[in-house]
């Protein structure tokens, strides 16, 4: 009797711990179905209410902003520079360490083409935002690129991670190493810590987790404070952060979003809306960023241009009026997304 009871104790725990790491492996599958969900270019100009919204959208375009139609406006959207080339069938852009750039004042890019990191300088340390794909890519390209720019890596105090995949590692793979090594406290968004952490590997593990970021939550250090939103799409916890930048010596504001503006739904499409429409148009947002340096115009080139032209204007800013018909832009244009989806699918 003793037997048989402890025979099925033992099994009935067995049973019950394979069915948590079923449920997490169709938690984590889910989440990857969900983050590459767009329509196909054919089902984009089958959905009539889709096309009619573009050709709306097209009214915020003038004469400024024909590139960025052109990419948002996409069946897709905006893509990293290496997918988008791949769907093209061109061959891809070789990666290498992208000369330090000083985007604005207070702010620097660091890293490869394929995925970097920014720099916020304060008057109490730096905030760095994601963190590459692994430790050797923090301790071998971005530690010596900080250097380089001179910014000292130890005076780093916050590392926001702007998202994370389950067992993908992107832009957290070199946050524990950092940590680590400086003690700085790691922030991500909430729904990311939760999906990424039970998938960590033993030879990745992700960063110990210090802030849950949600929307409506605020980092401050010094003389600067980010402030947060949720972009659901990309992944659960995408973040869309607004910085507060300096341009010779002028204040003004950008923001960075993870998420890429990708809406497979009618919950990241709010999200999207309310980003735009309710905090960088009342905000006077003038820029808008990404670690993948592809995806918002063309980052590399935009860089390039300010390290050539330290006395130029800068391309990542926006004049007040552009930038507002730009986030106007952006929302109809993942409306359009949705709804071809949801065609797709009736």
């Amino acid at each position: 009797m003793w037997r048989r009871f402890m025979f099925k104790r033992f099994t009935t725990r067995i049973v019950l711990a394979v069915s948590m790491i079923l449920i997490l492996q169709t938690s984590a599958s889910a989440q990857r179905v969900r983050r590459v969900l767009f329509p196909t270019p054919e089902q984009f100009i089958a959905s009539a209410e889709a096309q009619r919204i573009i050709e709306d959208a097209s009214a915020f375009v003038g004469n400024d902003l024909q590139r960025e139609y052109s990419m948002v406006c996409s069946s897709t959207g905006p893509e990293r520079a290496a997918l988008a080339r791949q769907r093209a069938g061109l061959p891809p852009i070789e990666n290498y360490t992208v000369e330090p750039t000083q985007v604005f004042d207070n702010m620097w890019y660091v890293g490869p083409t394929s995925q970097g990191a920014f720099v916020i300088t304060t008057n109490e340390g730096l905030i760095l935002i994601d963190t590459l794909n692994s430790t050797e890519e923090a301790r071998d390209i971005l530690i010596p690129s900080m250097q380089k720019a001179g910014l000292d890596p130890t005076q780093i105090k916050y590392i926001v991670l702007s998202h994370g995949h389950p067992g993908q590692t992107d832009h957290t793979g070199g946050a524990n190493y950092l940590q680590s090594l400086y003690g700085a406290k790691v922030a991500m968004g909430k729904p990311d810590w939760d999906a990424t952490l039970p998938f960590q590997s033993p030879d990745r593990p992700l960063a110990n987790r210090d802030i849950d970021i949600i929307t409506g939550s605020t980092l401050t250090l010094g003389d600067t404070t980010l402030s947060f939103a949720l972009e659901p799409g990309h992944s659960p916890g995408s973040l869309a952060m607004f910085i507060p930048v300096v341009w010779r010596g002028e204040p003004t504001m950008v923001m960075l979003l993870a998420g890429a503006m990708q809406t497979p739904d009618r919950e990241a499409y709010d999200a999207l809306e309310h980003i735009m429409n309710d905090i960088a148009k009342p905000r006077n947002v003038r820029g808008v960023l990404n670690t993948h340096a592809g995806i918002f115009q063309d980052t590399l080139e935009d860089m390039e241009m300010i390290r050539n032209n330290p006395d130029g204007p800068n391309p990542l800013l926006y004049g007040q009026d552009q930038a507002q018909r730009y986030w106007s832009m952006i929302v109809e244009c993942a409306r359009a997304r949705v709804i071809a989806l949801e065609d797709a699918t009736d």
